[in-house]
C-alpha cells in the first residue's frame, strides 16, 4: 500500500519531490514556489494550490461520485499499490476510490484495461465507463506480443463497459462482463455524451490505436447504452476526419441534435434521421486529441436564453497528416501550442466561429473547470507539443508535450471582449500536469487536480508518473459562505412549480438581485476533457424582509427541455455576491432512464422587499433581479408579493420528449 500523505505542506512537498526528476534546477524551482505559499486555514491559500494526498494510481480518469468520494482510473501499469481480486490474485491496481474527508485512496478491483476510456453517469445515477485498450504487460507491451505474459492480470478493455453506483462506505464495486456490459466492438479513445432521456451515446474510437487514428484502426460507428436493437451505426464524419478523430468532441444541443468537431471539420448530427449538416471549419488549429484544446459549453443562463455556445481554447496546428498510429513521425515537441480561442453558437441561424480573447500563452492539454461564480478555471497542460508519447526521443523523455505550465488562468465569459482572462492573485503549482492529468470541481468549490504520466509505464524519470493530489482554491474560498436556512431539494424536475430557498446574507448591503442558484455537472475528466460537464443558472426572483434581512429565493425547476441539461446527478449551489455555498448533490429529472416528465415552467413571484411595519406604504425599490422585472416594497401584514411574471423559460425553451427502449 502506498503511504498516505498528511495535510502538512512540509511533508507533502517531500513526497512530491520523490516523484519528480532529480534535476537540481527543477527541485530548486519547486522549493522556491512552495516557500512563497503562506498557510492560511490548514494550508488554504486563496488562488493557490495545496498538495493534499496520494491517489494510489495515476489519475488518468477521475470523477466525483458523491460529495465525499472521487473515483480514479488509470491504465493497466506497474503502480506500487496492489489490489486483490475476488478470485484471490494480487496485481498492481489501476483503480481507486478517494475519500475527500481523509484524503486517502483505497484500491478497487477493475478487470479490463481502462487505458483511454470515457465515461458519464446515466439518468438513474450510475456511472458507466466505456472502452480501453488490449491487455498489456510491462512497458505497455501487448500481452500477445509478450508470449502471453500478463503480470498485471488485465483483460481486454476495448469493448468493455464498467458500471458503478457511487457510495461513501467503500462497499460499492465495479461491475463488468456479460452481454449488457460489452459493446458492439472495440473503442479506444471513444467519446460519450448524455442524452435527454438519461441514456448515453458512445462514438468512435480505435480498435487498438496509437498517436492518431488510421483507416485500419478506426471505428467509424456509434452505439447507445443501455443497448438498442440498432447496435453499431455508421457515421461518415468519423471516417473523413481520420487521422485526428479520437475523442471526437461532442455535445447534445437544446434542439436535440449533436454538435461534433474533429480534425478541422464541424457538423450537426440528427440522431433520428442519421443525417449530417456541415458547419464552418474550425479555424487556426486542431482542437481534438492529440492537439487537445480546452473546450466547454459556456454557462447556460436566463440572460442568454439558455443558448448553447461552445468555447475552444488552444490545441495545435501541427501537421498531423504526417503522423500514424505508430507515432508523431516528426518533432512535434518543437511545435508551439496554439493560443487562440474561438466560440460558436451552433443553433444560430448562421452559426459561425467567432474569435474570442486569446489565452495568456499557447496551451495544449489545458482544461476548463466551471466555478460556481460563473467563471471558468483553466489549468494543466504544456506550452510546446501535444498529448501522447513515443520512443522518438525528440526532447525530454517519452512525452510529446514539453514546457509544462504551472499557473492557471480564469476566464470570465461575461467580461467585455479583451478582458476575459485574468491571473490576478493566482499562484503556481509545484507539479507538472501533462499528459494523463485530470481536474474536477468539488462541493466546496475547490478544484481537485491529479495525474500526469506521459510514459508507457510507471517511471521516476523525467517527466515522471505523478500520484500527488492537489486542490486549487478560488480567490473567495476563505470568505464567509452563504448558508441556506431551508433545505435543498433532493431533485429538480423539468418545468413545474417553483421552490423556495431562504438565507440571511452576512453583509447587510448585499443585493439579492445578485444572488444565483446554479447547477453543475462536473463530468468525467480525462485527456483535457470533462465529458458531460455543464453549468446552468436557474431562473429566480426574491423576497427580502427589510427588518430581518432574510432573503427568500424563488427558484424555478430546470428548463422544461431535458436536452438543455440532461437527467442524472449534479451539484447545486447558492451564490451570493459571487461567493458560493457548499454544494449539494441532487438528482436532475426522474431518477430513471427513459422519457422524462415535462411540465410548463411555473410563473415566478415578482421580486419584492417586505416590511412588517403595517403603517408604512408601498414604495418601488430600485433593485431588480435578472429574472424579475422589478422589486417592490410590500406591507407584509396586508399583501402578498406584488405580482406575477411569466418565467423566461416558457418563452425560450421548447418542450421536448425523448424516448428510449431500455434494457435492464
Amino acid at each position: 500500500m502506498i503511504p498516505i500523505l498528511t495535510l502538512t505542506l512540509a511533508v507533502t512537498l517531500v513526497s512530491a519531490n520523490n516523484h519528480l526528476p532529480t534535476a537540481g534546477d527543477r527541485q530548486f524551482r519547486h522549493r522556491d514556489l512552495a516557500s512563497k505559499h503562506v498557510n492560511s486555514r490548514a494550508g488554504v491559500v486563496p488562488g493557490g494550490f495545496e498538495i493534499v494526498g496520494d491517489s494510489g494510481v495515476s489519475a488518468q480518469m477521475m470523477f466525483l461520485g458523491t460529495e465525499k468520494t472521487v473515483y480514479i482510473l488509470d491504465k493497466a501499469e506497474n503502480n506500487s499499490m496492489q489490489v486483490s481480486t475476488p478470485d484471490g490474485l494480487t496485481h498492481p491496481a489501476w483503480g481507486t476510490s478517494y475519500d475527500l474527508s481523509s484524503n486517502t485512496a483505497t484500491a478497487m478491483s477493475v478487470s479490463s484495461n481502462t487505458f483511454c476510456a470515457a465515461g458519464l453517469p446515466v439518468g438513474n445515477g450510475s456511472w458507466v465507463v466505456f472502452g480501453g485498450n488490449q491487455p498489456v504487460t510491462y512497458q505497455g507491451v501487448a500481452t500477445k506480443d509478450a508470449g502471453g505474459a500478463n503480470p498485471y492480470d488485465d483483460a481486454d478493455g476495448g469493448a468493455a463497459i464498467r458500471m458503478i453506483d457511487p457510495c461513501d462506505d467503500g462497499q460499492c464495486t465495479w461491475q463488468e462482463g456479460g452481454e449488457a456490459l460489452t459493446m458492439s466492438g472495440k473503442r479506444w479513445y471513444p467519446s460519450v455524451e448524455l442524452l435527454g432521456d438519461g441514456s448515453l451515446i458512445v462514438l468512435g474510437g480505435d480498435n487498438n490505436g496509437g498517436y492518431v487514428s488510421t483507416f485500419v484502426q478506426n471505428n467509424p460507428t456509434y452505439e447507445y447504452w443501455p443497448k438498442k436493437p440498432s447496435g453499431a451505426i455508421h457515421m461518415d464524419f468519423l471516417n473523413y476526419t481520420v487521422p485526428v478523430n479520437l475523442f471526437p468532441l461532442t455535445w447534445l444541443l437544446p434542439g436535440g441534435k449533436l454538435f461534433m468537431q474533429a480534425a478541422y471539420k464541424t457538423i450537426l448530427y440528427d440522431m433520428d434521421t442519421k443525417t449530417e449538416s456541415p458547419l464552418p471549419d474550425m479555424p487556426y488549429a486542431v482542437r481534438v486529441y492529440p492537439a487537445s484544446a480546452a473546450n466547454a459549453i459556456l454557462p447556460l443562463t436566463p440572460a442568454n436564453n439558455y443558448t448553447a455556445t461552445i468555447l475552444f481554447c488552444g490545441g495545435s496546428n501541427a501537421n498531423f497528416n504526417l503522423s500514424s498510429d505508430g507515432g508523431a513521425q516528426f518533432n512535434v515537441t518543437a511545435v508551439p501550442a496554439d493560443d487562440t480561442c474561438v466560440r460558436i453558437s451552433p443553433e444560430d441561424a448562421n452559426p459561425t466561429y467567432m474569435d474570442d480573447d486569446a489565452m495568456p500563452e499557447g496551451r495544449s492539454m489545458g482544461q476548463f473547470i466551471y466555478l460556481p461564480d460563473g467563471t471558468m478555471w483553466m489549468g494543466n497542460g504544456v506550452n510546446m507539443g501535444t498529448a501522447g508519447y513515443g520512443d522518438d526521443k525528440y526532447s525530454i523523455g517519452e512525452s510529446y508535450g514539453q514546457a509544462p505550465l504551472y499557473q492557471p488562468a480564469i476566464y470570465n465569459p461575461n467580461a467585455p471582449s479583451g478582458s476575459r482572462w485574468s491571473r490576478e492573485g493566482l499562484g503556481e503549482s509545484t507539479q507538472e500536469r501533462m499528459y494523463h492529468s485530470t481536474a474536477i470541481l468539488l462541493a466546496d468549490s475547490s478544484v481537485l487536480i491529479s495525474g500526469s504520466n506521459p510514459n508507457k509505464d510507471v517511471t521516476t524519470a523525467q517527466w515522471s508518473t505523478s500520484y500527488e493530489v492537489e486542490q486549487w482554491y478560488p480567490l473567495w474560498y476563505n470568505q464567509e459562505r452563504p448558508t441556506p436556512t431551508s433545505s435543498w431539494p433532493t431533485s429538480l424536475s423539468y418545468g413545474g412549480a417553483f421552490w423556495d430557498l431562504t438565507y440571511t446574507p452576512s453583509n447587510a448591503s448585499s443585493d439579492p438581485a445578485n444572488t444565483k442558484v446554479i447547477v453543475i455537472r462536473t463530468g468525467f475528466s480525462t485527456h483535457a476533457i470533462n465529458f458531460g460537464q455543464r453549468y446552468l443558472e436557474l431562473a429566480t426572483s426574491y423576497t427580502r424582509n427589510a427588518q430581518t434581512g432574510e432573503v427568500t429565493i424563488h427558484a424555478s425547476q430546470m428548463p422544461p427541455n431535458p436536452n438543455v441539461f440532461q437527467p442524472g446527478p449534479a451539484m447545486i449551489f447558492l451564490v451570493v455576491d459571487g461567493v458560493a455555498s457548499q454544494g449539494k448533490m441532487i438528482m436532475i429529472g426522474s431518477g430513471q432512464i427513459g422519457t422524462q416528465p415535462i411540465s410548463a415552467a411555473a410563473v415566478l413571484p415578482e421580486s419584492a422587499v417586505v416590511t412588517s411595519d403595517s403603517g408604512s406604504s408601498n414604495s418601488s425599490s430600485s433593485s431588480s433581479s435578472s429574472n424579475a422585472t422589478s422589486a417592490n416594497t410590500v406591507n407584509a401584514s396586508s399583501a402578498a408579493p406584488a405580482g406575477l411574471r411569466a418565467s423566461a423559460l416558457a418563452a425560450v425553451v421548447g418542450v421536448v420528449s425523448v424516448g428510449l427502449a431500455v434494457l435492464v
